[in-house]
């Protein structure tokens, strides 16, 4: 297993990581200022994360390193970081994945004309410049957070990705999916190889 050699590799490997993550998070805000029907934006999302699901499955914690904008926020604050309160992820995790999972069709019941409409998702206007606002506040808070969670604190506590592949994941589970099977090399997650 290849590890990483030096602190000058180590550096050069979170100087990668911050330009992916500075990418995603791009990516992330032109994603939600997309006009699609509500309906659309449910089947993109689900798609999008059953592909996360199956690489963080099949590659490790890689999405949650190089990819996730809420990671990204906590490793800009990470100089903030000290653990103050550990909520139990025990219960936060499920709890997290519920409601991701039925928010839609629950916010749908409740307001059948969104379903279909052209402000995304779920009747929210994300292109509104108090939506903009928000979100910024959001990924502030997120980022923040470390001051009293630790160290991607958030996402050990709350995020339910880690659950879903933790249940998922079998000794394995198909090899050709795995980054490295394609790249012929390990890759480095963190400082240190990917399963």
């Amino acid at each position: 297993m290849r590890s990483v050699a030096s602190e000058e590799e180590a550096r050069a490997l979170r100087r990668q990581r911050r330009l992916v993550q500075v990418i995603f998070v791009a990516i992330n805000l032109i994603l939600v200022d997309s006009r699609l029907p509500s309906v659309v934006w449910a089947v993109v999302g689900g798609a999008f994360w059953l592909a996360v699901v199956v690489i963080t499955i099949t590659n490790g914690p890689i999405v949650c390193s190089w990819v996730c904008w809420l990671g990204a926020a906590q490793d800009w604050a990470e100089p903030l970081a000290k653990r103050r309160w550990k909520p139990n992820p025990s219960f936060w995790r499920p709890f997290v994945l519920l409601v991701a999972i039925f928010w839609a069709p629950v916010s749908w019941l409740i307001r059948p004309e969104v379903m279909y409409s052209l402000t995304a998702p779920f009747g929210f206007d994300y292109t509104a410049l108090e939506a903009h606002i928000l979100q910024a506040v959001f990924f502030i808070v997120v980022g923040l957070s470390v001051a009293v969670l630790g160290k991607r604190g958030a996402c050990i506590a709350f995020c339910p990705l880690l659950l879903v592949a933790r249940l998922m994941r079998l000794k394995n589970w198909l090899p050709q999916l795995r980054f490295s099977y394609w790249l012929r090399k390990p890759i480095i997650i963190n400082g240190t190889p990917a399963p």
